[in-house]
C-alpha cells in the first residue's frame, strides 16, 4: 500500500493590537499497512499476542500499553460475543512500538505546539490587562470631560453675573454669590488637574501594555511562522504495520500523537492480524486511512463487524 500524504497542524498568524485570530488544526490522515493478512478464522480460537520491543522514548509504560490493548480486545470481541484476542506472554503476535523519524517529528511538533500555547496564554493575559486598562482610560476620560463641562458651566455663570453687575455697586448677597462661584471654580480646577494627572498616568500604563502586547503578538507570530515552516508541509509515512513472515507475526507501531490514536492504530493492525481486509467506510476502523474515525469514542462500524463475521464464516 502506498503511504498517504499527511497535512500537519497549521497555525494562522495574529493581528496586532485589535484582533487575535486562533490557530486552525487541519485534519490529519495516516495510512495503515498490512503484509499478507492471515486467512485462518479467528473464531475457533482467540488470537494471542505479547508485548515485544517497547521503545522508552514513546513515554508509554508496558502497563499502559496492555490497558490499551485490553480495550482493543473488548472492541473486537464484542462483535462476536466471544474473545477473539487474548494477551499472553508467549502470544503469537508481537506488539512493538518502534520509535521512528516520524515519531521524533511528532514529539518535536508537540513540544513546539506547547511553546505556542504558552505564548498564547501570555498574550491572552496581557490582552485582558490591556482591555481593563483601556476600559478604565475611557471611563476616566469621560470623567475629565464631565468635570471640564462643569467648570465651563460654572465659569459661564460667573461671567454672566459679572457682566450683569459690571459698573454697579453689588450688595452683600451678590458678593457672596461671587465668592461662592469663585470657590467652586477653584475646587473644580483642582479636581480637574488631579483627574488630568491620573488620566495621563493611566494613558502611560495603557501604552506600555499596548507595547508589551504587540511584542507578545510578534513573538507569537514568529513561533507560528517557524512552526508552519517546520511542520505544516505534507509528509508521507505509515503509522502502523502488520507483518507476517513465516510463523512470525508482528504489529509494529511507528507513530501516534495521543492515546486515542494509539488505540485506533492498534485496533486496525490487530484487525489485520485477525485476517481482516480494508473496508470502504472511512469511519470504520478497518478503513485504510486513520482520519474520519471517532477516536474519542472508538466503535466498530457495521462494515467492521461484517468483515469480521465474514472471516468467521458467520
Amino acid at each position: 500500500m502506498n503511504p498517504n500524504i499527511v497535512n500537519a497542524k497549521f497555525y494562522s498568524t495574529l493581528l496586532l493590537i485589535t484582533f487575535i485570530s486562533g490557530w486552525v488544526v487541519l485534519s490529519e490522515g495516516f495510512t495503515f499497512t498490512v503484509t499478507d493478512p492471515p486467512k485462518s478464522a479467528p473464531c475457533q480460537q482467540a488470537l494471542t499476542y505479547q508485548l515485544g520491543d517497547i521503545d522508552s522514548r514513546f513515554d508509554v509504560s508496558e502497563q499502559e500499553l496492555i490497558e490499551v490493548l485490553k480495550e482493543v480486545e473488548t472492541l473486537w470481541s464484542s462483535a462476536l460475543g466471544r474473545n477473539v484476542l487474548n494477551f499472553s506472554e508467549s502470544g503469537n503476535v508481537s506488539v512493538n512500538l518502534i520509535y521512528s523519524k516520524e515519531q521524533q517529528l511528532t514529539d518535536a511538533e508537540r513540544q513546539f505546539s506547547n511553546r505556542i500555547k504558552a505564548k498564547e496564554q501570555q498574550e491572552e493575559t496581557a490582552r485582558r490587562v490591556f482591555d481593563q486598562l483601556s476600559k478604565r482610560y475611557k471611563e476616566k476620560e469621560q470623567e475629565v470631560r464631565q468635570t471640564l463641562s462643569t467648570y465651563n458651566k460654572t465659569a459661564s455663570t460667573y461671567d454672566d453675573l459679572a457682566n450683569k453687575w459690571d459698573g454697579k455697586e453689588a450688595n452683600t448677597e451678590i458678593i457672596d454669590k461671587f465668592n461662592k462661584l469663585e470657590q467652586q471654580l477653584k475646587n473644580i480646577d483642582e479636581d480637574l488637574k488631579q483627574e488630568k494627572q491620573n488620566l495621563a498616568s493611566l494613558r502611560e500604563r495603557t501604552n506600555a501594555k499596548t507595547e508589551q502586547l504587540n511584542t507578545l503578538i510578534k513573538e507569537h507570530n514568529n513561533l507560528i511562522e517557524e512552526y508552519n515552516n517546520r511542520f505544516s508541509k505534507p509528509r508521507k509515512f505509515d503509522q502502523g504495520q502488520y507483518v507476517k513472515r513465516g510463523e512470525n507475526q508482528a504489529v509494529n507501531i511507528y507513530q501516534f500523537g495521543s492515546r486515542a490514536q494509539l488505540k485506533t492504530v492498534l485496533a486496525h493492525e490487530m484487525g489485520h492480524a485477525l485476517g481482516l481486509d480494508h473496508v470502504d467506510n472511512p469511519k470504520s476502523i478497518m478503513h485504510k486511512m486513520m482520519d474520519a474515525q471517532n477516536m474519542a469514542n472508538l466503535q466498530l462500524t457495521e462494515e467492521d463487524i461484517s468483515v469480521l463475521k465474514k472471516q468467521c464464516n458467520m
